[in-house]
């Protein structure tokens, strides 16, 4: 697997409501659907993406509150929705985005 896109995860700070950011990385990103939904009387859809990364041990307080984090990657957000250390192999993990 190559590791070559790079993005940036931010967290949210709840004191300020601005966004850091915590890590510059590369990832094997993919994209992993995407659904339509009515809203505000218009068709609009969401794209989902799986963040493929190496781990690392500050990785970890991703998975106890996902909803602090975000991923921006070529000038677009996406809000992460679940985090995944495979059988907690700490070999990768999977990041999943939603687009902001």
């Amino acid at each position: 697997m190559i590791f070559d896109k790079p993005i940036t995860v931010e967290k949210l700070n709840l004191d300020t409501d601005e966004w850091s950011t915590l890590f510059a990385l590369h990832a094997h990103v993919n994209k992993t659907g995407g659904n339509e939904f009515q809203g505000s009387g218009a068709q609009r859809s969401k794209a989902t993406r799986t963040f493929q990364v190496r781990y690392f041990k500050s990785l970890e307080e991703i998975c106890l509150n996902t909803q602090l984090y975000r991923i921006i990657y070529r000038e677009h957000a996406y809000n992460v929705v679940d985090y995944d250390d495979y059988m907690d192999q700490h070999k990768t993990v999977k990041l999943i985005g939603e687009a902001c």
